[in-house]
C-alpha cells in the first residue's frame, strides 16, 4: 500500500521556543547548516513522498520564501510541495484537517517538522516497511531516559505491546498535561511526530474536536485505543527540537559530531 502523499503542519506560533521565534518562524531555526523545515522536507522525499501539503501562516513570509525557493532544486524535482494556508493557529487537529481534500483516498504521512532524528535512516523510512506488513496505522517511537523528561514535551507516552524486528502494538497514548513530567522507572516509549495514516483519520478529527483549540492528540489517542496502531522503535537519535532544551541539545550533538 503506497504512501504518495504526505502532510507538514507550521502555521503554529512556535511558543516553546520563545524568545528564539519573536523574530524568526520556529521551522526556520537553524539545526546544523540548514533550518529546521528541511529536515522533514528531505525525510518526505527520501521516503518516496510525491505531494506535500505544508499548512502555513501567511504571515511567515521567510519560511513560505524558503519553500519556493527550494521548489526549484533538484532534490525536490520529484515531489510536489503544495502551500495551505491556516490563517489562525487554531491547533494541529485544524492544519491536519486542511489537509483532507487534497490528501484524498489514500494513506498519508504526518510530519510534525519540531522532530529530528540523526544517526539513521529517516523516520519515516524506517516505518513505512511497518505500515505495509501490518496495513495498520504506524507510529514513530523513541525511548526517554528518566533525567531527560526536560528534552522531550509531556505528550504521547505510550504502553504497546512488543513484537518484533522493534516493532510493537500500541495500547494507549496519553494527552497533554500541564507542568513538568517526571519518569519514575528507567525511562519510557514516547510517540513522535510522525504517523503515517488512512484518510478515514479525518473523520475521527471531527469526531473528538471540542471547544477551544483543535488539538489531533485526541484522535489520536482514540485510534491507539480502538488497537488500530503499530509502533516502530526508531533507531538513531532523535529530538524534540520544538522546545529550548530539546533544540540546544540537538545543536549541541551536531556540533560535537563536527567536532569529532
Amino acid at each position: 500500500m503506497r504512501v504518495r502523499k504526505a502532510v507538514i503542519p507550521a502555521a503554529g506560533r512556535g511558543t516553546r521556543l520563545y524568545p528564539l521565534t519573536k523574530e524568526v518562524p520556529k521551522e526556520m531555526l537553524p539545526i546544523g547548516e540548514r533550518p529546521m523545515i528541511s529536515y522533514s522536507l528531505e525525510e518526505a522525499a527520501s521516503a518516496g513522498i510525491e505531494e506535500v501539503f505544508l499548512i502555513v501562516n501567511r504571515n511567515k513570509t521567510l519560511l513560505i520564501e524558503y519553500v519556493e525557493a527550494i521548489k526549484l532544486m533538484n532534490d525536490f524535482k520529484n515531489m510536489e510541495i503544495i502551500l495551505l494556508e491556516q490563517p489562525f493557529p487554531r491547533g494541529s487537529g485544524e492544519a491536519v484537517f486542511r489537509a483532507k481534500e487534497g490528501v484524498g483516498d489514500g494513506p498519508f504521512a504526518l510530519l510534525m517538522p519540531d522532530f529530528v532524528l540523526f544517526e539513521a535512516d529517516p523516520p519515516l523510512v524506517q516505518m513505512l516497511p511497518v505500515f505495509e506488513r501490518y496495513g495498520k496505522e504506524t507510529v514513530g517511537v523513541v525511548e526517554v531516559k528518566r533525567g531527560k523528561e526536560g528534552y522531550f514535551g509531556n505528550v504521547g507516552i505510550l504502553e504497546g505491546l512488543p513484537l518484533s524486528d522493534r516493532t510493537m502494538e500500541v495500547r494507549s497514548l496519553s494527552g497533554k498535561k500541564k507542568g513538568e513530567w517526571r519518569i519514575e522507572g528507567e525511562g519510557v516509549l514516547k510517540a513522535v511526530g510522525r504517523w503515517v495514516l488512512f484518510p478515514s483519520f479525518f473523520d475521527l478529527l471531527e469526531e473528538t474536536r471540542g471547544e477551544g483549540e483543535w488539538d489531533d492528540t485526541p484522535a489520536l489517542q482514540l485510534l491507539c485505543r480502538r488497537g488500530k496502531v503499530m509502533g516502530r522503535l526508531l533507531e538513531g537519535e532523535g529530538f524534540d527540537v520544538g522546545n529550548l532544551k530539546g533544540y540546544g541539545a540537538a545543536r549541541d550533538f551536531l556540533s560535537s559530531r563536527r567536532r569529532h
